[in-house]
């Protein structure tokens, strides 16, 4: 199984720690790591972009710009893509294994 998450922020930088916390989790996982699984971090602005050039499953929005979840919405529409919001606790806490399970369950009921 191949799933392409991507996370939006503001500027990308915050959600780049959190990316890499998933990678360790996913390569760490008795279930996850011997799945493909690309995680990917942009900004709002290239959102667009990055979609058209890349396979994406699944957008998880930062908590800083949720109120741009319905531009991100309108964004993946034509994609297939599912997107959500990540939780504001597992922001803060870089809760990478709970983001993943998100990740996961959107990725499932697209």
């Amino acid at each position: 199984v191949i799933m392409n998450i991507l996370l939006v922020c503001a500027n990308g930088a915050s959600t780049g720690v959190l990316v890499e916390k998933m990678k360790s989790f996913c390569s760490e996982h008795e279930k996850l790591k011997t799945k493909t699984i690309n995680i990917e971090a942009t900004s709002f602005e290239n959102l667009k972009s990055y979609i058209e050039a890349n396979d994406t499953d699944v957008v998880l929005v930062a908590p800083q710009i949720r109120f741009k979840e319905d531009d991100v919405v309108e964004a993946c529409k034509n994609y297939k893509i599912a997107v959500g919001l990540i939780d504001t606790k597992h922001y803060g806490r870089m809760d990478a294994p709970s983001v993943m399970k998100s990740a996961i369950e959107l990725y499932k009921n697209r």
